[in-house]
């Protein structure tokens, strides 16, 4: 019997492709991943990686709607851990122009348990959320 055994990327649409790789590489810290294979055509992404898996940004030219589903990030820190360091973080979002989500953040359940998350908002207006563990 064949199982799924665990999530290997998740592919999203964007607008501007360097718009996004500020939000998701430059303030989030995700590495980049075969920005040259993107550049020389032979793959139409340009992949960030969250952890083992791989987030791809397939820029668009056409108008998309981003909906109302969202990706989850998952953040580890020793340093932030508590609702204070983690709303110190969401701050210096705001100051970079991320949009965060009136509220944030809130403790919800994850596949990691409950524990902090906040509702942020990508260059393209989608939910992300980013769950501290």
């Amino acid at each position: 019997m064949i199982e799924v055994s665990d999530l290997d990327h998740v592919a999203i649409r964007v607008g501007d492709l360097e718009e996004a790789l500020g939000f998701y590489h430059d303030l989030l810290g995700l590495p980049i991943r075969d920005r040259g294979k993107f550049e020389d055509g032979e793959l139409p992404f340009v992949a960030v990686a969250a952890g083992g898996r791989h987030l791809h940004l397939v820029p668009v030219d056409e108008p998309f709607d981003v909906g109302g589903k969202h990706v989850c990030l998952l953040l580890r820190s020793d340093d932030t851990d508590t609702r204070a360091a983690i709303e110190e973080y969401l701050d210096e979002l705001r100051e970079a122009g991320v949009e965060v989500e009136e509220g944030e953040p809130r403790e919800r359940l994850g596949a990691y348990g409950r524990d902090w998350a906040a509702y942020v908002r990508d260059p393209d207006g989608r939910r992300v959320e980013l769950k501290f563990h």
